[in-house]
């Protein structure tokens, strides 16, 4: 079995996969490598404990990133972004948990300001940021 952390990343990349605008291009990675766009990079935050349950669970806030990657007439960037976001929002507040028995709660921590990179077609990435609340035994990360 992986990792909690790694679990919730595969979820957050499958319950992702197939949106209306991104379509297949969405990947784990750290840095931008699609050849087209728009696209997704969903890559893993950190990872805070809140506390001990009855000394056998441990409750954590487990960040995930999603990097929004277009491209297009500069007039039109933001209105692109703001529709993936959407599009993303549904697609992981649907079922909060995604599945997972070890998903507690998951809180929207918003959208950042867009990074613009001029040229003759501008492109811009913007990062949606995601709060998990996970539970998972305290001798073991992976379940």
């Amino acid at each position: 079995m992986a990792h909690v952390s790694k679990q919730l990343m595969d979820a957050v990349t499958a319950a992702l996969t197939g949106l209306p605008t991104t379509g297949t291009r969405v990947q784990q990675s750290r840095t931008y490598a699609h050849k087209s766009g728009p696209a997704l990079n969903i890559r893993l935050g950190g990872r805070t404990t809140q506390g001990i349950r009855s000394n056998s669970w441990l409750d954590a806030e487990q960040d995930i990133f999603i990097d929004i990657a277009v491209a297009g007439p500069a007039d039109t960037i933001d209105d692109l972004l703001l529709q993936i976001e959407a599009e993303i929002y549904r697609a992981l507040m649907t079922d909060h948990t995604l599945g997972l028995p070890f998903v507690v709660d998951l809180n929207p921590q918003g959208l950042s300001e867009p990074d613009l990179e001029q040229g003759e077609k501008p492109k811009a990435v913007a990062t949606s940021a995601w709060r998990y609340v996970i539970r998972h035994r305290l001798t073991d990360p992976e379940t």
